[in-house]
């Protein structure tokens, strides 16, 4: 047979994420710094069996194993508003739409706003699935420069791109302006500020990912850009694959009226509804039992990992490795000096059994960022950080291309 397959599929590709992570899990010697996972301890195991056990006896069948509504379960919802007034302040009379993972709140916000042809505008380096959702429907994902010293976007350059788009192609900017992935950046609240103008000088909507900002392990919140819209130009989702686990696929949306409805038929065409038993053991654990406890517990927990890799990075030579210090999320972002043979490096990494996200998988345009690497410091245990750590020490020591000096 010969397969004649749609334009919008030539732009993508498999995630060299998932692949790698898939790699991963057959060797069990790994050390990998490679994974966006949890570990095993962060699952409340316990409190899930309990409810488990209560709901198949005491909630309505018609609630846990029929068709629901595409939106949600309407106590989830609430819940979950009620959570975002009082652990964000995010209040407002907006709807939320329950879905599978923030990364499909993505999908059909493309879904519902992009022809093919019209344009995205990203953090230049970003996570990948959106780049993807926003290929999927023929849709142009650009990049936009990074300031990464100031853990932002270029605001220079971004106005430019927008002051350019005289065809009006432009139809939205999506960012993870927390704990940013791969970066580990927060744009700090005058740069949202900022941002949020420019959205609204050149009528863009903004998509706001904030699968992370729950996890804050020093310092104060930074305001949500959804926080700052008073005109309805920003659509916010947050995940729940982070806080408790990411095989519920549970994920939620905030957005306009107008725009959510779009959103939930879009929805509708792709999945009916999210699925209904998570929806509602997530219901009962925010409603009879102390989520924000296992919330701090997460926090303590991924805290000590963080400091943990980070005393690591900072007894290697400095003159080599610098990295952006997180103040929450997943991830630490390093860049190695240029001194640094990157081919040479990833060989040594792999005879000693370590795996790093190389920076250009994560970059919008797929290069520019060779001498980078993302590690993940939530799902290694505390020996294999401390472990890993000095074998990459030791493979940037190996890696480093020596100057050759000849006489004169």
């Amino acid at each position: 047979m010969n397969y004649r397959f749609a334009n919008r599929m030539l732009g993508m590709q498999t995630s060299p994420l998932r692949e790698n992570a898939k790699k991963n899990m057959e060797e069990s010697e790994v050390i990998s710094f490679a994974y966006g996972f949890p570990p095993t301890e962060a699952f409340p195991m316990a409190t899930l069996q309990e409810i488990s056990q209560k709901i198949y006896t005491e909630v309505d069948p018609q609630i846990l194993l029929q068709y629901g509504a595409t939106e949600g379960y309407p106590l989830l919802r609430k819940l979950i508003k009620e959570r975002l007034e009082t652990i964000n302040a995010l209040k407002n009379d907006e709807e939320i739409m329950v879905v599978s993972g923030s990364t499909q709140a993505m999908d059909v916000a493309v879904k519902v706003l992009c022809n093919e042809g019209d344009i995205v505008l990203c953090e230049e380096m970003t996570f990948s699935g959106a780049v993807n959702a926003i290929k999927g429907y023929g849709a142009i994902p650009k990049e936009v420069p990074m300031n990464i010293e100031e853990e932002s976007v270029d605001l220079e350059a971004l106005e430019e791109l927008l002051r350019m788009d005289s065809n009006h192609r432009i139809k939205m900017l999506y960012l993870i302006p927390t704990f940013q992935n791969p970066l580990g950046t927060s744009i700090p609240l005058e740069k949202r500020k900022a941002i949020y103008q420019l959205s609204k000088k050149y009528d863009v909507v903004i998509f706001e990912d904030d699968p992370y900002g729950d996890l804050l392990y020093e310092g104060d919140p930074i305001p949500k850009i959804k926080e700052m819209d008073t005109d309805g130009r920003v659509i916010y989702a947050g995940s729940f694959s982070k806080i408790l686990a990411p095989s519920t696929r549970l994920g939620f949306v905030m957005a306009p009226d107008e725009l959510l409805e779009k959103m939930i038929l879009a929805k509708q065409v792709s999945d009916s509804h999210s699925n209904f038993y998570w929806q509602v053991m997530l219901a009962e654990f925010m409603q009879h039992h102390n989520f924000e406890e296992h919330v701090d517990f997460l926090k303590a927990l991924y805290k000590e990992k963080l400091t943990t890799m980070m005393a690591g990075l900072d007894s290697l030579a400095q003159d080599k490795i610098s990295y952006i210090k997180p103040t929450g999320g997943y991830f630490i972002c390093c860049k190695l000096d240029n001194s640094i043979d990157m081919e040479n490096f990833y060989q040594f990494l792999e005879e000693d059994k370590v795996v790093v996200i190389p920076g250009n998988i994560m970059s919008v345009n797929g290069k520019g960022y060779e001498h980078y690497i993302r590690l993940n410091f939530t799902k290694p245990t505390i020996e294999e950080i401390e472990i890993g750590i000095a074998r990459l020490g030791t493979a940037i020591e190996k890696a480093a291309v020596k100057e050759v000096y000849r006489a004169s």
